[in-house]
């Protein structure tokens, strides 16, 4: 009866860990390239042969699925159709994000809203000053009045599982996890954004499972307590 107890509670606590990951998601639906954040159970044995418990814990990951391309008509904005990140040079080390958000800096650097540098080829992308026309073609070279000054660095990863979320849409990557085999399949479509691969709709069904969930655990630890309640009164009288 006590391993009853123990498995529900740590269902309690797996499914509160659900919800707040929903909940993170949904704050996120309008996010420029923001990525799903996902969850799964497990359950874990534990103790020798005869006495074995179980308890339910969660395993969190994020889904990288693309998300759909939006038309703003800005300049700045980017969004890479296919696979990769944009590389920054952040304040705290390198970066790299599918938020094609962008702007210019007092010295004409291009950078993010938190001010991280969009890293080219050659290092941090500057826009010439004096104005003129500048367009980006698909393979992410930049052209100010027709004349090339750079290209977007787009990085791929080997393996997706390495890399950290450190918020505002930015990851962070050990070098080991970068892959520079072979030509990377995208195209950088300027004027667009990338919009979050969040579906509220999926989101809010399911919530309302995972509460279910909860409510199902926590009947299970009531039902369980009050029969414990009566073994031990049956045991006094």
């Amino acid at each position: 009866m006590i391993d009853g107890i123990e498995l529900a509670s740590s269902g309690l606590d797996a499914y509160a860990h659900v919800q707040e990951t929903i909940a993170r998601n949904l704050a996120n639906a309008n996010t420029v390239g923001f990525k799903k954040n996902t969850i799964s159970f497990k359950s874990i044995m534990s103790g020798g042969a005869g006495a074995e418990t179980s308890t339910l814990e969660t395993n969190t990951g994020i889904d990288y699925s693309h998300g759909s391309l939006k038309y703003t008509g800005n300049t700045f904005n980017m969004a890479i159709d296919g696979d990769g990140f944009f590389a920054l040079e952040a304040a705290n080390g390198m970066r790299y994000t599918r938020n094609g958000q962008f702007q210019l800096s007092n010295t004409n650097e291009l950078i993010t809203d938190t001010g991280a540098k969009v890293l080219g080829q050659g290092g941090p992308i500057v826009i010439p000053k004096g104005g003129g026309e500048i367009l980006v073609d698909k393979k992410g070279i930049i052209s100010v009045n027709g004349k090339e000054i750079g290209r977007f660095m787009i990085t791929n990863f080997n393996d997706l599982t390495k890399i950290v979320p450190t918020g505002d849409s930015t990851f962070a990557a050990p070098e080991d996890s970068i892959d520079d085999s072979g030509e990377a399949k995208f195209n950088i479509a300027q004027g667009y954004l990338e919009s979050s691969n969040v579906s509220v709709v999926t989101e809010m069904v399911d919530m309302i499972t995972n509460m279910r969930s909860y409510e199902a655990s926590n009947n299970v630890i009531k039902t369980f307590s009050e029969l414990m309640e009566r073994l031990i009164a049956n045991q006094a009288t």
